[in-house]
């Protein structure tokens, strides 16, 4: 089976899944996107800040962003 991702316009999104749905060869996954939590996105932001104060202070070392963008 195949796997297809599709950008639909919000105003439209309804009456495009209606409109599928009555294909009986395909699936959709209504799955919600797990978003973090405020609490997760501050504890990621003070992790974040004390590995930089780290490399700031030569306790840690950093890496080109260039060989950072490349692994992504």
């Amino acid at each position: 089976m195949a796997k297809l991702i599709l950008e639909v316009e919000n105003n439209k999104l309804k009456f495009f899944k209606e409109l599928i749905r009555n294909f009986s060869f395909v699936r959709i996954d209504d799955d919600p996107i797990q978003e973090d939590t405020d609490e997760q996105i501050r504890e990621n932001i003070k992790l974040g800040v004390e590995e930089l104060k780290n490399v700031v202070e030569g306790k840690k070392k950093s890496r080109p962003a260039k060989e950072f963008l490349e692994e992504l």
